[in-house]
């Protein structure tokens, strides 16, 4: 390598004809190596490209039926067998008794004799008392339907459940006094009522003079044995003498511990069909103060719609009125127990004045 002079005063390499050659020789097998490489790739490239576009996708393809001959022909051969096997019928040897009837003596001679059963009509309405008394012509009666007829003091109904709530306070008496009548007829007549009902039919009576004495705390069906609580319980534990002295007050309803908002909240409980509603329209309460006041008719009606919505289906309440011209001058119910029947699919009957 020679050095030359440049134009600053430094040197620097002087390239010669040996040196370009070299520098050229170079370059060109660069250029054969880049330029094969380039042929391999796509050379290389061509021929995947022409393999994968040659190439068809597969196709999976079955026939729609599918035979199967041997198991065909195994099912109906069984199918066969079993038929045969079910048409040949059962041989059952018969039995004969041949040899027991040539061994078996001669039956006796039995004479003739007319027999006349004796017919009696006292004996048959004896049986049926017997069956009454039992309580067996109740039960079959109630199979057929739980409601029993009812006929209280005029008024005709069809009950499965009811209650019959009874005034026997002293203005109740004098009313019914004054109508001709008298309070041991009603109580015949809850007693007649009783012994008429159904086995499957529930019953209960609620007797009050503002605080109230109920039979029973809920519905009871009318069994025999029930009947006879219940007539035992009109015969002593029915006032008839107006007094109400020792009997059960509360829970308060409205602001009042006792009257009609109680016993009827008392008797909705008991989730009857049926309420019948004996007395006089004079209806008081006790106050939580201690005081008195007339119920009104409101009060009595408010009440019963609340009571109603609780039920699946309304309570028909009949009232029987012993009319007393006093409630009718003040704000007790008085006249109002036809409003009170009207307007809860019940039935109203005035006795007396």
């Amino acid at each position: 390598m020679e050095l030359e002079p440049t134009l600053t005063g430094r040197y620097r390499a002087k390239v010669t004809g040996v040196d370009r050659a070299k520098r050229k020789s170079r370059l060109s097998s660069l250029l054969q190596a880049v330029f094969v490489i380039a042929v391999f790739l796509l050379t290389a490239r061509s021929v995947t490209v022409l393999v994968l576009s040659l190439r068809e996708e597969p196709v999976f393809t079955a026939p729609k039926t599918i035979y199967l001959p041997q198991r065909e022909l195994e099912h109906q051969m069984a199918v066969a067998e079993f038929q045969n096997a079910a048409a040949t019928p059962a041989t059952i040897p018969a039995l004969t008794t041949e040899s027991l009837l040539a061994t078996m003596p001669a039956l006796p001679q039995i004479p003739n004799v007319d027999f006349k059963p004796v017919e009696n009509e006292a004996m048959v309405s004896e049986s049926d008392a017997l069956f009454g008394q039992s309580g067996l012509m109740g039960a079959l009666g109630a199979l057929s339907s739980q409601a029993s007829s009812i006929s209280f003091l005029g008024i005709q109904e069809e009950a499965s459940r009811f209650v019959i709530i009874m005034d026997t306070s002293a203005s109740v008496l004098n009313s019914v006094t004054a109508a001709g009548a008298s309070m041991e007829e009603i109580r015949d007549e809850a007693k007649k009522l009783t012994t008429r009902l159904n086995a499957n039919t529930l019953f209960g009576f609620i007797q009050h003079s503002r605080n109230y004495d109920p039979f029973q705390d809920r519905l009871i069906p009318a069994t025999m044995n029930n009947k006879e609580l219940a007539l035992k319980w009109l015969d002593t534990n029915f006032r008839t003498d107006g007094s109400g002295s020792g009997w059960r007050s509360g829970p308060p309803v409205e602001g009042d511990s006792n009257g009609l908002l109680t016993i009827l909240n008392f008797a909705f409980k008991m989730e009857p069909d049926v309420i019948f509603l004996i007395s006089d329209g004079g209806y008081f309460a006790t106050t939580a103060s201690g005081g008195q006041r007339p119920i009104p008719l409101a009060d009595a009606l408010k009440l019963i719609r609340s009571r109603q919505k609780s039920l699946k289906a309304d309570v028909r309440i009949h009232s029987i009125h012993f009319p007393d011209p006093r409630n009718i001058n003040d704000e007790r119910i008085g006249g109002g127990m036809r409003s009170i029947a009207s307007r809860n699919g019940g039935k109203y009957r005035k006795i007396g004045r």
